[in-house]
C-alpha cells in the first residue's frame, strides 16, 4: 500500500499526556482518522507524546521521565498534529469492534456447557462452536484487551508458559494470542479476565515485540502489551529455569491441594457411610486395577511441599497415657516450652505444641473419633516427643475394666479406614499406637525427630499409698505389651532416657530440644533484618487466618472499596478485641487467591518492635511495592526524612507502575503507633493517595486517630460484635486448631454469654482453657471465667492464675513483672530495665523468663520498650497488683531509684524519672531534679516542655515557697551555666521557658541578661531576636511604648542586615500589628500586616507556619473592626479559618495553637449569631488542651468560661454553671484559693446562680469574691467597689417586671449604642513586700480616674482603669505578680472575649430591660437578663480586658 493510501500517522503511535478531556477526544479522533494509533501508555512502542504547552516549556517531572524511558520519542504539541493533517488524506475507517456486553463477567459460548473453572479448547470444542455458528447468528464480539503479562521475558527458542490478564477473554476456537509473528496454543481460560497459554518451540530473533489477543480469529486485535524475547544462549538460560520451577512447584502445589481435598472429601463420605451402616466400605469399594509401573510409582510418595515461612516452625506432639503423666505434662507446657519458645525467638522460628490432655469429648467418644484425631495430629507434626512410666493407657483388654471395649472397638474401625496399618495393632493402646505410628513410619514425609523419656519404676515409692493405684500397670498383659514397646523403642534408634522425677525430665527435654534448634537453625540460616521482619508480619498473618468466619457483608465492602479507585484510604474501626485484625488478614488471603495480579503490601503494627515506628512504616511500605514492581528504591538512611521521601515515591509511582496494576496497602493498628513524634497526629500520612493505590487502615477509636481521620472525610466502616451461631462456631473451630473439644453444653454455655460477643474476649477465654489440664474441672473453669462481665476483668483471673502457676515458690514473681511495666509510664526495656529490676529484687532472669514466654502475647515492643497491648490487660494488671496507694507508690518509688542512677539525662530517663517521682509524691526530689540546668534544658523541647509547666506547676503548688525562677536567677547572677551549653543560648532558652510559663520578672532578667551575652559576644542577629521576645513581653506587660519603639528599631535592624524581605521582618512586624491591633489603632495594623503577610508568603509560602500566625493576627483585626464594615466578620472567619487549617495541617489535629485559633473563631461565629458553629469551635478547643495540655491546666480553664458564655447566651443555665464549677476547681488548684482568677470566676458563677433563681448560692459566691478582692487590693480598690457594688445590685428589691416575652406585644427599643472601643487593661493584684529579684519598675502614675457613681437601677458606668493607675493604687503588688495572676500561660491562650467578669455581673445587675435582636434582617425571640447582657457587650468586652490574652507571640526557629 502507498504511503498516501497508508495515511500521514500509518507509522506512529501516540500517547496523550494529561490534554483536556475535550482536546484529548478530538486529537484522537485525528490521529485515527490519519491512520494512527493512541497508546493508553508510555510504552516503548510509543513514537510521539502529545503534551500541553506549558509542560513541554517548563520541561516537566513527567515529560522528562517519559522520554528519558525511551529516548527516541519525541514530545510534540496539539499544533504539529493538527500541522501535519492540513492537506493530508484521510485512510478509510477502520471496522470498529463491536461493542463489549454489557457485564465483563465470565461467559462461555453457547455451545459449551462449562462445568469447572479451568476450560482448554480442543478441537471437539472448535467443531461443535464452528456447528453452532451456522444455525446461531452471530453476536457482537468484544475486543479483549491485555493488560499484564506474567512473566514479561521468555526465551526466543519459545517453549513457556505464560499467564495473562486482562478483559474480555472469551473462550472458544476464535480466541487467539500472538505473541509477535508467535501464535500461543493450549489456552487454560481461568476467567473471563484471567488465561494462561503455551508459546511452542520457535526461533525468534530477541527483542521486545508485542502481545496482543483476538476473539474472532484475527480479524480485531485488542491493544497490544510488551513482551520480550531474550536470548537464550547468551547466559539467561538461569532465569527460564527458575521460571520453569516457579511455575512447576506452582503446579504441583494446586496438585496437592486438590488431592487433599479429594482425600478428606472421600474420608468424609466413608464416615458419614460408616454412621448409617455395617458394611465395610473397603469390601464395597474395590480399587480399580492399576498398571504395575504407576503402581510402582505411586508408593514412591514424594516428600511434601511446604511454604517457605511454615518451614521455620516446630510442633511438638506430646505423647503419653494421662492419669500417671499429669505433672509431667504440666512441666513440659509451663517449663519446657516457654523456654525452647524464648530460644527460638531470635532465630525467628515458631514454636507450637500439640497436647491432648483433655481434647476428647463425650460426644467424641460416642463418635468414636478419637483415635483418628490422635493420629491425625501425629502427622501433621514435625517433633515428637513420647513419656512412659509403668502405666500402659487405654487399650481393648479383658483385665480390669472392660466397659470401654465397645467404644474403642468402633475407634479402630474407623481410623483403620484411613490408617489401614492400626488393624495389625487393635489389642494395643491409644498411646503405643501413636509411637507406633513414627516408629513405623506410617506417615508422609520425611522422618521425624523423636525423643523418648521412660519414668524409673522406683518413682512408685515416692507417690502417696491412696494415690499408688494410678502409677501401676493395669494387668500382666498390659505390663507385657509396655516391655515389649519398650524394647522396641530402644532398638530403634532413637534418643532414650531414664528418668526419675519430672523436674529431671524436663531439664533432659529441653536440653535435646536445645540442641536440636541449634543444629536446625544454625548461626549461618538466620535471616536479614528485613526477612525477619517479612516473616513476622507473615507469621501473624497464618495466625489469623487459621481460624476465622467470614463476614461476607463485610468482604463486600473492602471489594467495592478496592474496585472504586478512590483516593482517600478507607477505614475500619472497631474497638479492641473487634476482629479487625483477622478480618483484613482473610480478607488479603482471599483476594490474592482470586486477584493475583494485584500489588499488596499489609503491615501489621505491633508485631515487632520496628513495626510500631510510623517511619520503618513507610519505609517498608515502599520496598514492598516495590519490589512486587520489579523496581528499586533508596531509602533514606536518617528515618526522619523517610515521611518526605515517601511523598517523592508517591508522586513518581505512576512513571514505574508501567502496567497501570492495581496496589492494595494495608496498615492494621493506626492505634498502636509509637505515641512518641506525636505519631498519631498522622501529619506523616499522605491524605490522599493514587486511584490505582487502595489504602485501608484499621484502628481501635482513639480520639486523635479517629478524629484526624473522619476530619479528612475518608470512609468508615464499623466493625459489628459476633452473634451467638458465630461464637459457637467459632469456639468450635478455634479450639479444634489446639486438638481440643467441647461438649456441645459447654458450646453452648460459651456462645450464649453476652460477653463473648467481643472477639478478644472469647479467644482469651478459649486460650485459657486451652491450657488448662484438668478434664474433669473444665466446665467449673468455664463458668469461673464467664463471670468475668468484661475482658479486663477476665484478664484479671488469668493474672491470679499466673501467680499460681509460675510462682510456686511465692517470690512474687508475677506480681514484680506485670507490676513494673504497670506502674512504668510508656513501658520499660525488657533486658535493661526489667531485667535489673527483678534482679535487685532476687529474682534471675531462669526464673522470669518461663513467665515472660508465656505472656509475651500481653504486650507489645515498641522500640525495644515493653508495655502492655492493650488498655484491657493494663487496667487488670494495675487492679491485681497495684490496687493500693502504698504499692504503687513503692513500685513508682523503684523505678525512680533505678533511673536517678543512671548517669547524664538519657531519654528514657527524661521520659520516666520525673513522672516517677511526681506519681510517688516526692516533691522535694522533684525540685532537685526540676532545678538542674541540663535537665532544665533538655525538657524545654516543643514536644516535652508541657511536661515540663505540668511538673513545675505541681512543685509550686505541693512545696510550699518554691518558686522555679528564684534557682535559675542565681544561677545566672554568679554566672553559673551549664558546661555543656553557650552561656546566651541558656540564658534566652530559659527566659523563653519562663515566658511561656507566665514567669514575667524572671523572663524579663532572662532576656536582659541575654541581650548581655550577645552584645559581649559581638551577634547582632541574636541581640535582635531577643529583643522581639522582649518587646512581646512589654506588649504583654502594657508597655506599649517600650515594645512599639523597640519593634520599630528591629525592624530597621533586619532591614539593614537582612534585606527588606526577610522573613524576620515578616514576624517582627506580626507582633507589631498585634500591639496595634489591642492598642485598637487599625489603621496603624492594617499597612504593617499586609506588608508581613506578603513577604511571609513570598519567603516561605502560603501555607508556613508563620503565614498563619500573620493570618491569625489579621483576623483578630477584622475582629475588632467588625462594627466598621458589614463584611469585616466574614474577613475575619477567612482569615482565621485559614489560619486553622495550616496550624492543623502542621501540627495535626490537636495541638494548643489549633485550640488557640478555634477560640477565637468561635468569638466570631458567636458575633454571628452562629451558635453551633460557636459551640463546635469551642468544645473542639476544651477537648483539645484537655489532652494535650492535661485537664487541670489554667487554659483549660479559659475554654471552659468561653463555653460558660456560649451556653448562658443560649440560655442553657445548668450546662453553663458546671463549666463554670470546673474553671473554678482547675483556677483554684492552679493559682490558689484566694487569688484574683478565682475571684473573676466567682463574680460570673455568682451573678449566673441569681438569674437561675439560686439567691443563697449566688450571694455565696459573690461574698467570697468580694473576700478575696479585699485581701489582695483592699476595700477601696475599683476590683472590690465593682464586686461590693454587683453583689448589692442583684440583692436589691426586685423592680417590677416587664410582661413576659410571650405576652408583650412588641420589643422594647434598643438601648444606645455603647460608648466608642478605648484601650483598657485592668489592675494587676498588688505585690508583696519582698519579692524576689529581677522586678520590673513600673511607669510614673497618670491621674487616677474618677470614683464609679452610686449604685442606681441603671447600669453602672464602664470604668476605665489603666495598668499605671492600677500600679499607683497597689503599690504593694509586683507588675509580675499582677500579669502572672491575670494570664496564666499566655502564649497559648487566646483572647477571651468574655472573661472580664466585674463589668460582666455589674452590667447583669443593672441590666433589666429586654430587647429584640436583629441577625441579618430576621427578629429573634427576646432573651433573659444574661442573654441580653451577653449579646449585648460582645461587641464591648474583648478591648476592655487584658490584651495579653490576645497575644502569641511567634516561635524563632531555635526554640
Amino acid at each position: 500500500m502507498a504511503a498516501s493510501e497508508r495515511g500521514v500517522f500509518s507509522d506512529h503511535v501516540f500517547f496523550l499526556l494529561d490534554l483536556p478531556a475535550p482536546n484529548k477526544k478530538s486529537v484522537t479522533q485525528i490521529i485515527r482518522d490519519y491512520g494512527g494509533e493512541v497508546s493508553s501508555m508510555p510504552s516503548k512502542m510509543v513514537t510521539h507524546v502529545v503534551v500541553r504547552p506549558d509542560d513541554l516549556s517548563s520541561n516537566s517531572f513527567k515529560v522528562q521521565a517519559i522520554l528519558k524511558k525511551n529516548p527516541a520519542m519525541q514530545a510534540v504539541l496539539e499544533t504539529w498534529v493538527q500541522d501535519k493533517t492540513r492537506g493530508a488524506r484521510k485512510v478509510a475507517p477502520k471496522p470498529k469492534a463491536p461493542p463489549p456486553p454489557p457485564t465483563p463477567a465470565f461467559v462461555p459460548p453457547e455451545d459449551d456447557t462449562m462445568s469447572m473453572i479451568s476450560v482448554r479448547t480442543t478441537s471437539s470444542v472448535a467443531s461443535s462452536a464452528s456447528a453452532l455458528a451456522q444455525v446461531v447468528p452471530a453476536k457482537p464480539v468484544p475486543v479483549p484487551t491485555v493488560t499484564m503479562v506474567l512473566p514479561t521475558s521468555g526465551p526466543n527458542t519459545g517453549d513457556f508458559r505464560l499467564a495473562l490478564f486482562g478483559v474480555h477473554f472469551r473462550p472458544g476456537p476464535g480466541f487467539k494470542l500472538k505473541i509477535g509473528s508467535v501464535t500461543a496454543t493450549e489456552y487454560e481460560f481461568h476467567s473471563s479476565s484471567s488465561v494462561i497459554v503455551n508459546v511452542p518451540p520457535c526461533t525468534v530473533p530477541p527483542g521486545t515485540v508485542p502481545i496482543h489477543a483476538t476473539n474472532d480469529n484475527g480479524r480485531h486485535y485488542g491493544f497490544p502489551m510488551e513482551f520480550r524475547f531474550y536470548d537464550a544462549g547468551a547466559g539467561q538460560l538461569s532465569q527460564s529455569v527458575e521460571q520453569k520451577i516457579a511455575i512447576l512447584r506452582g503446579q504441583l502445589t494446586n496438585v496437592r491441594r486438590a488431592i487433599s481435598n479429594i482425600q478428606q472429601t472421600e474420608i468424609d463420605l466413608r464416615t458419614q457411610l460408616a454412621q448409617l451402616t455395617d458394611l465395610k466400605l473397603l469390601e464395597e469399594l474395590e480399587p480399580e486395577e492399576v498398571p504395575p509401573e504407576q503402581a510402582v510409582a505411586a508408593t514412591e510418595k514424594p516428600a511434601p511441599l511446604r511454604h517457605e515461612e511454615f518451614e521455620r516452625e516446630i510442633r511438638i506432639f506430646i505423647s503419653s497415657p494421662f492419669r500417671d503423666m499429669k505433672e509431667e505434662r504440666e512441666k513440659i507446657v509451663k517449663l519446657v516450652i516457654p523456654k525452647v519458645r524464648k530460644l527460638c525467638m531470635s532465630l525467628d522460628v515458631a514454636v507450637s505444641y500439640v497436647d491432648l490432655r483433655w481434647g476428647v469429648t463425650g460426644a467424641q467418644s460416642e463418635q468414636a473419633t478419637m483415635l483418628l484425631m490422635c493420629l491425625r495430629e501425629v502427622a501433621k507434626s514435625n517433633v515428637f516427643v513420647g513419656l512412659y512410666g509403668e502405666r500402659y493407657g487405654w487399650a481393648i483388654s479383658n483385665e480390669g475394666d472392660t466397659s470401654n471395649n465397645d467404644l474403642l472397638s468402633r475407634s479402630f474401625d474407623l481410623a483403620a479406614r484411613e490408617f489401614p496399618w492400626i488393624n495389625e495393632y487393635r489389642d494395643r493402646s491409644v498411646t503405643e499406637l501413636e509411637m507406633r505410628m513414627l516408629l513405623g513410619h506410617k506417615y508422609d514425609g520425611s522422618n521425624k525427630p523423636a525423643w523418648f523419656y521412660l519414668r524409673d519404676p522406683y518413682f512408685i515409692e515416692e507417690v502417696p499409698k491412696e494415690q499408688r493405684h494410678l502409677f501401676v500397670s493395669e494387668g500382666p498383659t498390659a505390663s507385657r505389651k509396655l516391655s515389649t514397646l519398650k524394647t522396641d523403642v530402644h532398638k530403634a534408634g532413637h534418643p532414650v532416657k531414664d528418668y526419675l522425677r519430672a523436674d529431671q525430665m524436663a531439664e533432659f527435654m529441653f536440653e535435646d530440644l536445645k540442641q536440636y534448634v541449634a543444629k536446625k537453625y544454625p548461626e549461618g540460616m538466620s535471616l536479614s533484618d528485613e526477612e525477619r521482619e517479612d516473616l513476622r508480619h507473615k507469621l501473624t498473618s497464618r495466625n489469623l487466618t487459621r481460624v476465622y468466619l467470614p463476614n461476607e457483608s463485610n468482604f463486600l465492602e473492602l471489594d467495592k472499596f478496592v474496585s472504586s479507585e478512590k483516593e482517600l484510604p478507607m477505614v475500619i474501626v472497631g474497638g479492641g478485641g473487634s476482629g479487625k485484625s483477622a478480618l483484613m488478614a482473610n480478607w488479603v488471603m482471599r483476594h490474592k487467591e482470586h486477584h493475583p495480579e494485584d500489588v499488596i503490601a499489609l503491615h501489621y503494627v505491633g508485631c515487632s518492635p520496628a513495626s510500631t515506628n510510623y517511619a520503618f512504616l513507610l519505609g517498608r511500605l515502599m520496598r514492598l511495592i516495590s519490589e512486587q514492581l520489579g523496581a528499586a528504591v533508596d531509602l533514606p538512611s536518617d528515618q526522619s526524612k523517610t515521611p518526605l521521601a515517601f511523598v517523592t515515591w508517591l508522586s513518581n509511582l505512576s512513571v514505574v507502575n508501567v502496567n497501570n496494576r492495581r496496589i492494595i496497602v494495608v496498615i492494621d493498628g493506626l492505634n498502636k503507633l509509637d505515641e512518641r513524634d506525636n505519631a498519631q497526629e498522622l501529619l506523616w500520612f499522605p491524605q490522599t493517595f493514587p486511584r490505582f493505590m487502595s489504602v485501608i487502615v484499621t484502628t481501635a477509636p482513639i480520639q486523635r486517630i479517629a478524629h484526624t481521620l473522619k476530619k479528612r472525610n475518608c470512609p468508615t466502616m464499623d466493625l459489628a460484635l459476633l452473634e451467638e451461631a458465630e461464637r459457637k462456631s467459632f469456639v468450635r473451630m478455634y479450639l479444634n486448631q489446639r486438638a481440643k473439644k467441647l461438649s456441645d453444653q459447654q458450646e453452648f454455655m460459651i456462645a450464649s454469654a453476652e460477653q463473648t460477643a467481643n472477639p478478644r474476649f472469647l479467644q482469651t477465654l478459649l486460650d485459657d482453657i486451652a491450657v488448662f489440664g484438668e478434664h474433669e474441672a473444665l466446665e467449673k473453669r468455664i463458668k469461673q471465667c464467664l463471670a468475668a462481665k468484661n475482658t479486663s476483668k477476665l484478664y484479671e483471673l488469668l493474672l491470679n492464675r499466673l501467680e499460681s502457676d509460675y510462682d510456686p515458690a511465692k517470690k512474687g514473681i508475677v506480681k514484680l513483672f506485670m507490676a513494673l511495666i504497670g506502674a512504668s509510664r510508656r513501658g520499660l526495656d525488657l533486658e535493661n530495665e526489667v531485667s535489673v529490676l527483678l534482679e535487685q529484687s532476687g529474682i534471675t532472669p531462669d526464673e522470669w523468663s518461663p513467665l515472660f514466654v508465656v505472656i509475651e502475647e500481653l504486650f507489645i515492643s515498641m522500640r525495644g520498650i515493653l508495655s502492655f497491648a492493650n488498655e484491657d490487660i493494663a487496667k487488670a494488671a494495675r487492679s491485681v497488683f497495684l490496687w493500693d496507694k502504698t504499692i504503687r507508690n513503692q513500685f513508682h518509688l523503684k523505678i525512680a531509684n533505678f533511673f536517678s542512677g543512671i548517669q547524664g539525662f538519657t531519654e528514657r530517663k527524661l521520659e520516666e524519672l520525673p513522672y516517677q517521682l511526681e506519681m510517688a509524691e516526692e516533691w522535694p526530689k522533684l525540685v532537685a531534679l526540676l532545678c538542674d540546668a541540663t535537665l532544665f534544658d533538655k525538657l524545654f523541647t516543643p514536644t516535652t516542655k508541657f511536661d515540663l509547666f505540668h511538673w513545675v506547676r505541681l512543685c509550686e503548688g505541693n512545696v510550699p515557697g518554691f518558686d522555679i525562677c528564684a534557682p535559675f536567677l542565681d544561677k545566672v547572677s554568679r554566672s553559673i551555666f551549664p558546661p555543656d551549653l553557650i552561656p546566651a543560648d541558656f540564658c534566652y532558652k530559659v527566659g523563653r521557658c519562663f515566658d511561656e510559663m507566665s514567669k514575667i520578672k524572671g523572663a524579663e532578667v532572662m532576656y536582659q541578661k541575654a541581650i548581655e551575652l550577645y552584645y559581649a559576644t559581638s551577634m547582632p542577629l541574636e541581640v535582635a531576636k531577643v529583643k522581639r521576645y522582649l518587646a512581646q513581653l512589654y506588649h504583654m506587660t502594657s508597655r506599649s511604648d517600650k515594645a512599639e519603639a523597640m519593634l520599630k528599631d528591629l525592624t530597621e535592624i533586619y532591614e539593614k542586615e537582612k534585606g527588606p524581605d526577610d522573613i524576620e521582618i515578616a514576624t517582627t512586624l506580626n507582633s507589631l500589628g498585634s500591639l496595634y491591633v489591642d492598642l485598637c489603632q487599625g489603621p496603624s495594623a492594617h499597612p504593617v500586616l499586609e506588608r508581613a503577610l506578603r513577604i511571609c508568603e513570598a519567603q516561605v509560602g502560603p501555607d508556613h507556619n508563620i503565614t498563619a500566625d500573620i493570618a491569625y493576627t489579621l483576623g483578630a483585626l477584622y475582629h475588632y473592626e467588625r462594627d466598621l464594615l458589614p463584611k469585616n466578620l466574614e474577613k475575619s472567619e477567612e482569615f482565621l479559618k485559614r489560619a486553622l487549617n495550616i496550624k492543623e495541617k502542621t501540627f495535626g489535629y490537636y495541638h494548643p495553637d489549633v485550640a488557640w485559633v478555634l477560640n477565637k473563631l468561635g468569638c466570631v461565629y458567636m458575633e454571628q449569631d452562629q451558635y453551633n458553629d460557636a459551640e463546635e469551635c469551642f468544645t473542639m478547643a476544651l477537648e483539645i488542651r484537655e489532652i494535650s495540655l492535661g485537664p487541670k491546666h489554667a487554659s483549660v480553664a479559659q475554654s471552659l468560661e468561653n463555653v460558660l458564655t456560649l451556653f448562658a447566651l443560649q440560655e442553657r443555665y445548668t450546662t453553663a454553671e458546671d463549666c463554670g464549677r470546673r474553671a473554678l476547681d482547675i483556677l483554684s488548684e492552679t493559682f490558689g484559693e484566694n487569688s484574683f482568677q478565682v475571684s473573676s470566676i466567682l463574680l460570673r458563677v455568682g451573678a449566673l446562680m441569681f438569674v437561675m433563681e439560686k439567691k443563697p448560692q449566688g450571694t455565696q459566691d459573690l461574698t467570697r469574691a468580694i473576700a478575696i478582692r479585699t485581701a489582695l487590693f483592699g476595700p477601696d480598690h475599683p476590683h472590690t467597689k465593682e464586686a461590693k457594688l454587683t453583689l448589692e445590685e442583684l440583692v436589691a428589691p426586685p423592680k417590677p417586671e416587664p410582661p413576659s416575652i410571650r405576652e408583650q406585644p412588641k420589643a422594647p427599643p434598643p438601648p444606645p449604642p455603647p460608648p466608642p472601643r478605648a484601650f483598657v487593661a485592668p489592675p494587676p493584684p498588688p505585690p508583696t513586700p519582698g519579692g524576689a529579684p529581677g522586678g520590673i519598675p513600673p511607669p510614673p502614675p497618670p491621674p487616677p480616674p474618677p470614683p464609679p457613681p452610686p449604685s442606681s437601677g441603671k447600669p453602672p458606668p464602664k470604668t476605665k482603669v489603666t495598668a499605671a493607675v492600677a500600679l499607683e493604687k497597689t503599690e504593694s503588688v509586683s507588675l509580675e505578680d499582677a500579669i502572672q495572676k491575670q494570664t496564666g500561660l499566655h502564649h497559648v491562650t487566646e483572647a477571651n472575649d468574655r472573661s472580664s467578669a466585674s463589668r460582666n455581673a455589674a452590667a447583669m445587675a443593672g441590666l433589666k430591660t429586654r430587647r429584640m435582636v436583629e441577625v441579618k434582617g430576621k427578629a429573634k425571640a427576646p432573651r433573659s437578663t444574661l442573654a441580653q447582657f451577653l449579646q449585648a457587650n460582645k461587641a464591648t468586652t474583648q478591648f476592655t480586658q487584658q490584651p495579653v490574652l490576645d497575644v502569641k507571640p511567634t516561635m524563632d526557629k531555635k526554640s
